[in-house]
């Protein structure tokens, strides 16, 4: 598993650009998908921020198939992230 250098964690926001939570690596990632508020997850998401990241730490595959992520909404971001990542 890649851990990232410091400086290049994923860091968390809410749609306000509060940081609510940081990865520095995929099970860092994981981890928070399962907790932090969808309204950040959904945020992230439609702003095309997972990919670059994910495929940054080494996780090519994931990256691609979250970018081709389709119909997404606040209520089944999470199911659909975690689905790609697990």
């Amino acid at each position: 598993m890649k851990t990232c250098n410091p400086g290049e964690e994923f860091y968390f926001k809410m749609p306000n650009e509060q940081i609510i939570g940081k990865a520095a690596n995929i099970k860092e990632f994981i981890d928070l998908i399962h907790t932090l508020p969808a309204e950040s997850l959904y945020y992230h998401q439609t702003n095309k921020h997972f990919s670059p990241w994910i495929s940054h730490i080494g996780e090519k595959t994931k990256a691609k198939k979250i970018s081709l992520m389709k119909a997404v909404t606040t209520e089944n971001i999470r199911m659909k992230l975690l689905k790609i990542l697990l």
